[in-house]
């Protein structure tokens, strides 16, 4: 055996030994519908990617422009994404409830709008940022019980979880806010949409994501458990976001916009470099979720 050879072989043994054969993958999607057509398609790089490939997908929202007008825009997407397997999580954009019937979201899906579930030895928790509200706005009762549910469903984990290595939050809308990166961004040339004074909870007014949810984040992550938040409202301004705050928590993001056509895109569309998506790796045995982001198709 060459010199060369036998390097190889020493180098290929050591990646082998180094690998967790438990370890599960899963690939994040965010704003990936097709701008152009009847708003009933996702974009066709996503749609050629090999999903099957991956332990779970997870969806940050806008799948589709006009994702709930027709019945058929959902089946069409069941044929991509076979939900019925369980191994997809959506986290709602505003494009997949801009005509209501989210009936047909539930009963395609098989899921709630907001949720928490145990995957692989971490919590997976599922929000509906479409339950945020303006400050000055009044929901009727019954959108106000929707909005205190989610809140008090994120309290009682804050409260509750222990066993979990990992809490990792799926959403559409950007939450980071520009005081928690300690005014290193300007976040609203990264998310599509920043609203950093949503309200989360009908009372009291408030009651944004940073004075209402983040301190119950960082109860978790004082408790030793990482937490990682991923939004999907990107594509437009920027393709991808990765920022830690001073209390440990990571927000990241991803996006996916270049099916429009530039010289008809809005002003507010101002990025045109590659869309990119997100990978993540998770080692059950080591306790490990590491992530990077990838250019769509690669």
């Amino acid at each position: 055996m060459t010199r060369l050879s036998l390097l190889g072989s020493l180098i290929f043994l050591l990646t082998a030994c180094g690998r967790d054969p438990s370890a599960h993958s899963y690939l994040f999607l965010g704003h990936c519908y097709q701008w152009i057509g009847s708003g009933d398609r996702i974009d066709p790089r996503v749609a050629a990617l090999p999903l099957e490939n991956y332990d779970q997908i997870w969806l940050g929202g806008d799948a589709c422009a006009k994702t709930t007008l027709q019945p058929a825009t959902l089946a069409y997407l069941d044929s991509l994404f076979r939900f019925s397997r369980g191994d997809v999580h959506w986290a709602w954009g505003n494009h997949d409830v801009l005509y209501g019937n989210e009936d047909r979201l539930m009963a395609t899906t098989g899921r709630p709008d907001y949720y928490a579930q145990w995957v692989d030895g971490f919590l997976l928790v599922v929000l509906n940022t479409n339950l945020f509200q303006w400050p000055n706005s009044r929901p009727d009762s019954a959108f106000c019980e929707r909005m205190e549910g989610q809140y008090h469903m994120l309290e009682s984990l804050a409260d509750t979880v222990s066993a979990a290595s990992h809490v990792v939050v799926l959403h559409h809308y950007c939450l980071l806010t520009n005081e928690l990166t300690g005014g290193r961004y300007d976040l609203d040339t990264v998310f599509n949409y920043y609203k950093p004074f949503f309200k989360v909870r009908c009372l009291p007014d408030d009651a944004t994501f940073e004075k209402a949810v983040y301190p119950l984040l960082k109860k978790i992550r004082n408790r030793g458990i990482e937490v990682v938040l991923v939004g999907g409202d990107l594509g437009q301004r920027a393709k991808s976001f990765e920022f830690q705050t001073s209390d440990g928590i990571w927000f990241l993001g991803s996006g996916i916009n270049n099916s429009v056509d530039p010289a008809r895109a809005p002003a507010y569309v101002t990025n045109f470099g590659p869309d990119q998506v997100l990978e993540f790796r998770y080692e059950p045995k080591r306790r490990v979720l590491s992530w990077k982001f990838l250019l769509l198709g690669e």
